[in-house]
């Protein structure tokens, strides 16, 4: 009998993990008695089952006309697990449960990781694909909210779980730097700006400004008309509007970049919807030769949030019936000037001829679903074909309602990241290190902390802004993470190098706790696979935690230093060494930086 498990080999795309492979190999087993199942039906099984994959022949039994019960005890009696990594299947209720051969499987695992440590759970999926990825992208002149993390922190996950995939990203921060509300500002600017007000803080200033317009807009509507004019300026190239908004552009951006400085996160293109000014006259022309657009009233106002149109105005749209859409989206206003769509749309045919992507996915709020709906409809009228994907995810809101700019109703990121930092700091205070390492390791803990919470939990839930869930520094939050790999770096360290350099024997890992060890780990690839192909970096925050609780436990109960033989203890400390490294790429993957000490 060969321990390696290389029978009923699997015809699937390099790495193959273990459990890839064993799932593969069930379905294998039961087609060889004349039945089929597919892999995503092989479950997996968490420890207070006896079991380490199950599979439930219900379906099968329906297609054979079988009792799905009858069927399961007549399958584990004949299926031949010689060649397998299992050791064991036993019928249960219609379900297969099958457990591993711990030596075998222990083999398979440590084989996995060693063909690339650091790049363990990496896949040749996406392979000679490219994805273009827009998130964050905030609105020039406002300051960064609370709201605002979710897109940044999710989409720069995605890029980095995405890459590791084996696809080419382009991380695409399309800044909102054009629109009606600049010809609000401008107007603003006009009657009440003050210089040294705006140098002091630029961006909370101009929020100042737009929560004042809309004030005073509501008593004098007259503002409205003269904030239109602006924009309509504004898109002529008059000189007095350009040198304006630039100076806002400028000062915002400069803002921005120090937040995502603090939250290390990076893009490979930062272009504003101002980038594609030029290539709106044609689009609008286009859709109108092509016969997609044409000129008329809406049936009822429309528009997306700063681009509301009038009923009485005559625009140029898209009927968009031939989706099953009853209402179309509106490319041009009565006076000339562009919409966000107009402006989205042009983005999107400049990526698609720059970067011809598999697919352009949107990390943006579920209150633009339907507008998404449009979008897509839209651009498979005027001939693109290219997936838009929305990714959405719930809204951040205040326990009072909904953060609102207009009404000024916001907890700015940037008071969050401070305060983070504040309560990692005074947890470190004690530690015995220098304080400028001190500073650091609060940074790294703090910043780690907003991002796990965040992170931890599906996207397509709504957030309600907790200072104290948003802050958490112990339970299933990033320190503990950040805990568990500082404690496997200290273990390995305490080892030397010397010790780390014989081969292990997988086949000494029998002790419980080393089993459920492997077990997490020989987990990750597949939460990694997950969470990109459903763009929900929550499955690996999730795996990391139990893999924790799991070193946790370990490290309480295996001795690893003190172990009873040098083959144990070199062994072990390939365990120890395999959990640092999980940790650390899955971290990676989340954006969430490791001290090397805490």
């Amino acid at each position: 009998m060969n321990d390696s498990a290389a029978g009923l080999a699997d015809p699937l795309p390099v790495p193959v993990y273990t459990l890839t492979k064993a799932r593969s190999q069930i379905v294998r087993l039961v087609e060889t008695q004349g039945l089929k199942v597919r892999p995503d039906e092989v479950r997996d099984v968490e420890a207070e089952v006896h079991a380490d994959l199950a599979v439930p022949l219900f379906r099968a039994a329906k297609d054979a006309g079988a009792d799905p019960v009858a069927l399961a005890r007549e399958l584990a009696s004949k299926l031949d697990l010689s060649h397998t990594l299992f050791r064991q299947v036993e019928a249960a209720q219609g379900y297969l449960n099958f457990r591993f051969n711990p030596v075998r499987f222990a083999r398979s695992v440590v084989r996995d990781f060693q063909i690339e440590p650091e790049g363990y759970g990496k896949s040749t999926l996406g392979q000679g694909k490219t994805i273009v990825i827009d998130y964050s992208s905030p609105n020039i002149a406002k300051p960064f909210s609370v709201g605002h993390l979710r897109s940044t922190v999710i989409g720069h996950s995605l890029h980095r779980i995405l890459s590791w995939l084996g696809y080419f990203l382009v991380g695409d921060n399309h800044l909102g730097d054009w629109g009606t509300q600049f010809g609000k500002l401008l107007e603003a600017w006009e009657i009440w700006g003050r210089e040294e007000l705006f140098k002091e803080h630029p961006t909370r200033y101009l929020l100042d400004l737009y929560v004042r317009f809309h004030e005073e807009a509501k008593v004098n509507p007259a503002l409205d008309d003269r904030a239109r004019d602006w924009f309509r300026r504004l898109e002529n190239k008059d000189q007095a509007a350009t040198r304006v908004w630039r100076r806002f552009v400028e000062l915002s951006s400069a803002e921005f970049q120090r937040i995502y400085d603090l939250l290390g996160v990076e893009f490979d293109s930062t272009l504003g919807e101002s980038f594609y000014a030029d290539r709106l006259e044609p689009l609008v022309r286009h859709a109108l030769d092509r016969g997609v657009a044409k000129r008329e009233h809406p049936l009822e106002p429309a528009g997306n949030g700063e681009d509301d149109v009038a009923r009485d105005e005559r625009v140029v749209l898209i009927p968009l019936d031939s989706a099953g859409i009853d209402t179309p989206l509106i490319l041009q206003k009565s006076d000339g000037t562009s919409l966000y769509a107009t402006r989205e749309i042009a983005t999107a045919e400049y990526r698609i001829e720059n970067w011809n992507p598999e697919q352009i996915l949107y990390v943006v709020g579920n209150e633009q679903t339907f507008y998404f709906r449009q979008f897509n409809a839209a651009l498979r009228l005027l001939g693109r074909r290219t997936p838009c994907v929305h990714v959405s995810f719930g809204l951040v809101r205040l326990p009072e309602g909904r953060m609102s700019t207009r009404e000024g109703r916001v907890v700015f990121l940037e008071d969050v990241i401070i305060e983070a930092i504040r309560r990692a700091r005074r947890i470190v205070e004690d530690r015995d290190m220098p304080d400028d390492e001190k500073e650091e390791l609060a940074r790294i803990v703090g910043i780690g902390a907003i991002k796990y919470a965040d992170l931890s939990q599906s996207r397509v839930k709504e957030v309600v802004f907790d200072w104290d869930k948003m802050l958490a520094l112990d339970g299933d939050s990033a320190p503990y993470l950040q805990y568990a790999h500082t404690r496997c770096r200290s273990i390995l360290n305490k080892a030397g190098k010397p010790a780390l350099k014989s081969r292990p024997d997988p086949g000494l890992l029998i002790h419980p706790d080393e089993v459920e060890l492997l077990r997490q780990i020989a987990r990750f690839p597949e939460a990694v696979l997950a969470a990109g192909t459903n763009h929900e970096p929550h499955r690996i925050a999730g795996r990391l935690y139990k893999l924790s609780q799991s070193f946790s436990s370990f490290y309480n109960n295996v001795p690893v230093l003190k172990a009873d033989s040098q083959d144990l203890l070199r062994t072990r400390l390939y365990l120890v060494e395999m959990t640092g490294a999980t940790l650390r790429n899955g971290l990676w993957l989340l954006g969430i930086e490791v001290p090397d000490r805490m």
